[in-house]
């Protein structure tokens, strides 16, 4: 059974979902998502200023003693059609305290494709040869469709002969855009956030005909898997997105990757969104943190 603080999230969730624009009004869209902030906490000891890596803005997260060789590269998600660094801006300085590292949050282009994937991929070169980041003090993470851009930036990395980072995490990830899984079905009755129309309409601002929703970088579950780095996947037990991550864990270690998977029971889409309020957000970073020290040795 969630702690009450954590079930707030739900309450969020359906206050947020009744104040979406019945029309498609990006701006008032992205006005009622970015109060997602407001689940968490606030960080102690964070630092934040602006910054431009690669011609895109960043949000720069700095926890008071953080390594100085240590990166991570943060992805927000939003569907691909909102959200920015600061909507999760709390959520990073959680994450990045735990790792022990700063965090870089990209302000990337929003839909269609494949801009938010070419902002971000920049920015990860940029962090290895322009600012001398070595690959394997890097980690990446983010949640839901940034969970997704954390596999699909190793993806189009490989591609351009750009080493893998030292690890990966991704919260909720939205692994496929052609929704073909079980818990798209099992669990939209316990989601409170999504629906399968929801969730049909974010996909094809995406692809927006540009792209096929079974594309390995569009839905990296279709993707070969082999070469990825060692990965990190927390998926809330009542997410409709459930299964994106279980399946995704299968494929990648059938692939020969290191793979931790935690299913949060009884838990909505990102649940970390509560750090610094729920004991089960707290535990999840807290464990990431321990497992990201780790791999990358911040």
């Amino acid at each position: 059974m969630p702690s009450q603080a954590s079930s707030a999230l739900a309450d969020l969730f359906i206050r947020l979902g009744d104040a979406f624009p019945a029309d498609e009004n990006s701006y008032i869209e992205r006005c009622v998502y970015d109060q997602i902030h407001t689940a968490a906490a606030e960080c102690p000891d964070v630092s934040y200023h602006e910054t431009i890596i690669a011609d895109r803005p960043c949000l720069c997260v700095k926890p008071a003693g953080a390594s100085q060789k240590h990166v991570m590269l943060f992805f927000h998600g939003g569907g691909y059609s909102f959200g920015s660094p600061m909507s999760h801006r709390k959520l990073t300085a959680h994450l990045a305290k735990a790792c022990n590292v700063t965090a870089i949050s990209v302000d990337y282009r929003l839909a269609p494709y494949p801009a938010p994937l070419d902002d971000c991929v920049a920015v990860y070169q940029a962090l290895i040869q322009t600012l001398g980041y070595a690959p394997t003090n890097i980690v990446l993470a983010g949640d839901s469709a940034g969970g997704s851009l954390t596999a699909a930036v190793c993806l189009a990395a490989a591609k351009k002969d750009l080493p893998m980072p030292g690890a990966s995490v991704a919260l909720s990830p939205c692994y496929d855009l052609t929704h073909s899984g079980e818990t798209m079905k099992t669990n939209a009755e316990v989601d409170v956030l999504q629906s399968m129309e929801f969730c049909k309409n974010l996909a094809q601002r995406y692809t927006a005909g540009k792209a096929s929703a079974d594309d390995p970088l569009v839905s990296p579950i279709f993707a070969e898997l082999k070469g990825l780095p060692p990965q990190w996947i927390s998926c809330g037990g009542y997410d409709m997105l459930l299964d994106n991550g279980t399946r995704f864990a299968e494929k990648a270690k059938k692939a020969g990757v290191e793979v931790v998977l935690e299913v949060q029971e009884g838990q909505q889409h990102v649940m970390e969104f509560m750090a610094g309020k729920a004991e089960e957000a707290d535990g999840s970073i807290q464990r990431i943190g321990q497992w990201v020290r780790q791999k990358i040795g911040s």
